[in-house]
């Protein structure tokens, strides 16, 4: 379950990694599926895969169908990674184990837990841990060969620190349960409720509005100090509450809410290094070509030759 500011998270991070990772995740889909095909291209029939009405979808007939549809793109992914590996050989890139480990732990970092990311990753683009690490090391080569030639200066990265401070200061978040009713009298009729002892999961499946929250007894999951989609009065609160406490009734956008403080997690100091690593390979990006301009310009250099039916461009 997510907040509506970890929402907000993950639905950037999916469009940053769906840009990066989809073709990928097709890629690599599609290219199960016909290696399937191709196991059985000397057999007399092609098993059934699927039925609706009485009516038998053969394997041959899905297969023909994605390649129809996304073979081009495919075959575009497939050339790329070769291009893009051969170039890498040339300049001598190489990407290591840590450079991934880092990039992960950037990018995970957007959702409640490792565990959902991946969860993510496999239920809307249909990658495995495997998949994404693989993906990841593609763009991580892409965009050394990108910025290659490209030189930040330190005071470059000195500049963009003091302009965009706050943007690596580590953020205080709390983990939070709310009960949200429709009145300030309810609210107070729950805060009476819950001082006569009762608990307060039970009540959020009682008399929540909060839909999200209530069918997981009023938990928020976590929420950063100056998180923009809660009130300003609700999060100065419950940052001043000890894990455990109970404070309300405070008004929200849909009405009022009694929140509990279930944890405070204090974020360690990003290291300085790390920082100043992740800005520079920023800033060569912003001046380098697109990643797409790169891929295509590769293709051409190492003389691609596409012959398939001009039907599957589009």
């Amino acid at each position: 379950m997510m907040t509506r500011q970890e929402r907000a998270l993950r639905n950037a991070v999916v469009l940053l990694a769906a840009a990066t990772l989809v073709c990928g995740g097709l890629l690599i889909w599609s290219l199960r599926a016909m290696a399937v095909l191709e196991g059985n291209e000397g057999d007399s029939e092609s098993p059934d895969v699927a039925a609706a009405g009485g009516q038998e979808i053969t394997e041959q007939q899905w297969i023909a169908e994605l390649k129809k549809k996304h073979g081009y793109e495919v075959l575009l992914e497939i050339i790329n990674h070769i291009v893009v590996g051969q170039e890498a050989q040339t300049l001598g890139i190489q990407v290591t184990d840590a450079e991934v480990k880092r990039e992960l732990e950037r990018v995970i970092a957007g959702y409640p837990s490792e565990e959902q990311y991946y969860a993510q990753m496999q239920s809307e683009l249909g990658l495995s841990r495997n998949d994404v690490r693989e993906e990841t090391v593609y763009r991580l080569t892409l965009q050394a060969i990108a910025t290659v030639g490209i030189t930040i200066n330190d005071s470059d990265i000195d500049s963009y620190l003091e302009q965009n401070e706050d943007r690596y200061r580590p953020k205080r978040e709390m983990q939070l349960s709310m009960i949200e009713v429709s009145t300030y009298k309810m609210a107070q009729r729950v805060m009476d409720r819950l001082e006569k002892g009762e608990d307060f999961a039970a009540l959020a499946k009682e008399l929540s509005i909060n839909e999200e929250s209530r069918l997981q007894g009023g938990n928020l999951g976590t929420v950063e100090e100056d998180d923009p989609f809660w009130p300003k009065e609700l999060l100065s609160t419950a940052a001043g509450l000890d894990i455990g406490d109970i404070a309300g009734p405070l008004q929200t956008e849909a009405g009022y809410a009694v929140i509990r403080l279930e944890h405070k997690i204090e974020r360690p100091v990003p290291d300085t290094e790390e920082i100043r690593s992740q800005i520079r390979q920023e800033l060569a990006l912003e001046q380098a070509p697109t990643l797409r301009q790169v891929e295509s310009d590769l293709r051409l250099k190492y003389e691609t030759l596409i012959n398939i039916d001009n039907g599957l461009e589009h």
